[in-house]
């Protein structure tokens, strides 16, 4: 419906405003149960209106419904010492992006790697993992999905953006 939800992560709040940018709501609070948030980096708004929530130092994905609503979460941390592996684990995750078959990518930044899971929270993939050569991470924190599925993912301490196709091949 053109609602813009925005992480105000030093606040460990999601606030809503409508299309035209004018207050909505502002619903969270700091803390670790349900609903709560210990920064907050990543937002995201899948394809049937959920709204999903990256809870940064709680290490875990969030889902909510459009008003607010705590509805589940996932995740919990683990350091993969960057390593593929361990799926639904999380250290540190911050972007966040919905793909045209409403599937997410997170990116787990600390694991440096990318995750993917259906609507529903269920792992799907990864891909990444440390390292400098190409399709390798070192702090990823923000991704982006293209029209035409290709997935963008900015790493950080590589300094560079990295583009991957559909199937995340880079």
């Amino acid at each position: 419906d053109g609602r813009i939800y925005v992480a105000d992560t030093a606040n460990h709040r999601i606030q809503v405003f409508n299309p035209d940018g004018g207050y909505v709501s502002t619903w969270g609070s700091f803390g670790e149960a349900q609903g709560q948030f210990n920064e907050p980096w990543g937002v995201a708004v899948g394809t049937d209106g959920r709204v999903y929530v990256l809870d940064t130092w709680n290490h875990r994905v969030q889902e909510f419904s459009p008003e607010g609503q705590f509805q589940k979460s996932w995740g919990t941390f683990v350091s993969t010492d960057g390593q593929l592996g361990e799926p639904g684990v999380f250290w540190g995750p911050r972007g966040i992006a919905v793909d045209g078959k409403g599937n997410l990518l997170v990116t787990d930044t600390g694991n440096k790697r990318v995750q993917v899971f259906d609507p529903e929270g269920n792992f799907v993939t990864q891909f990444g993992g440390a390292g400098l050569e190409p399709g390798q991470f070192d702090e990823p924190v923000g991704v982006a999905v293209g029209p035409d599925g290709s997935v963008f993912v900015a790493d950080t301490w590589n300094q560079r953006i990295q583009k991957f196709d559909a199937n995340y091949t880079f």
